[in-house]
């Protein structure tokens, strides 16, 4: 049976499992902001159509000066892309044939799209998922023979932190090797292990950075790649490949520093509700800090049954089937809101006691 490859597809999940869709539905499967748009957006949202009929600067200005401005990096650095996703297609056109390590579980779209570069992939599975704790002799002796690697963090779809000072070593240990961090839900903490601050030491390496999550702008596809060599992604991109709306909605978002730390604050303390609930009924959950956390059931209970029952219930969670070293029996589920959570809490409170 063929699942959805990503989250935030309640209705295709409902038809691949011969399963009515209920009326109210509940998706905790993908993790845009809960509070939506910030406000500024809102109120600009006239003006920004205006901006639709014209074309956009090629190299995406103002938002790519804006963004360099941002995180103290040059704008040759800065590739900007229609979401983090044409950011992931250009690598791996970019490592087309080459041997590629993944540390695992992560992100799906790094094996779709270097598969289809006919890249070999060496998968690095860590030892615990909660924890995101890797074999580091493992993980030595596959950097030695790949020439590229990726590294989700925080991760998705644990959400687990890792450390830069754990990154920085490996980059610098084998500069045969580049080394892509991938930081989409990075803007969920408080930045201090992002790796942006490494770029101008290392050339081998590539930052991921999507304006997706935090800002609530999944439909209209917006992301950057930062990097010295970043510039060279560009050949692989059509013209004119983020729009004029896109960019100036990019614009408008970074100026947003108070929406920022607000929504970090209220997810991490829902984030920490959430946990200590699921650890009370005896899950175990994953040290997340980004706005979603990873959990798995007592061991008595069946993760297929559990999945099932909370869809006929209308609540949506990640299924895990394609995450390497997971293998469907872990879920991941958003951090939104205190009522939302709520409903939850009581759907798998009523679950793990009846069985």
């Amino acid at each position: 049976m063929q699942l959805p490859a990503h989250g935030a597809n309640a209705t295709a999940l409902y038809k691949a499992l011969g399963l009515e869709v209920p009326q109210h539905v509940i998706d905790v499967s993908e993790n845009v902001n809960s509070a939506g748009l910030p406000p500024i957006v809102r109120e600009q949202w006239g003006r920004l159509l205006e901006v639709a009929s014209s074309y956009p600067n090629e190299q995406a200005e103002p938002f790519r000066s804006t963004v360099a401005n941002a995180h103290g990096v040059v704008t040759e650095n800065i590739v900007v892309t229609n979401g983090a996703a044409e950011g992931l297609m250009a690598l791996a056109q970019r490592f087309s044939g080459l041997h590629v390590a993944l540390l695992e579980p992560s992100f799906s779209e790094y094996r779709r799209t270097l598969l289809a570069q006919g890249c070999t992939l060496h998968e690095v599975v860590v030892e615990d998922a909660a924890s995101y704790r890797v074999d580091t002799q493992k993980l030595a002796d596959t950097l030695a023979n790949v020439q590229a690697c990726y590294i989700c963090n925080p991760n998705n779809p644990t959400g687990v932190l890792l450390e830069k000072v754990w990154i920085e070593p490996l980059i610098k240990a084998n500069p045969h090797c580049q080394f892509v961090i991938d930081e989409a839900f990075m803007d969920w903490t408080d930045e201090a292990e992002s790796v942006i601050s490494l770029i101008n030491e290392h050339a081998n390496l590539f930052v991921l950075r999507s304006m997706t999550k935090m800002y609530a702008i999944a439909g209209v596809r917006l992301g950057y790649v930062i990097g010295q060599q970043a510039g060279e992604l560009a050949r692989f991109l059509p013209h004119w490949n983020v729009g004029g709306v896109a960019i100036e909605v990019g614009c408008l978002c970074l100026q947003e520093a108070a929406f920022v730390e607000q929504s970090r604050k209220e997810s991490a303390a829902l984030r920490g509700v959430m946990t200590r609930d699921l650890q009370q009924l005896g899950c175990t959950v994953s040290n997340s800090a980004a706005n979603f956390l990873l959990f798995c059931l007592p061991q008595n209970l069946v993760a297929d049954h559990f999945f099932k029952a909370l869809l006929k219930q209308g609540i949506v969670l990640r299924h895990t089937e394609n995450y390497v070293g997971l293998n469907g029996e872990w879920f991941r589920i958003a951090v939104k809101t205190p009522e939302i959570w709520r409903n939850c809490k009581e759907a798998i409170e009523m679950y793990v006691s009846r069985n």
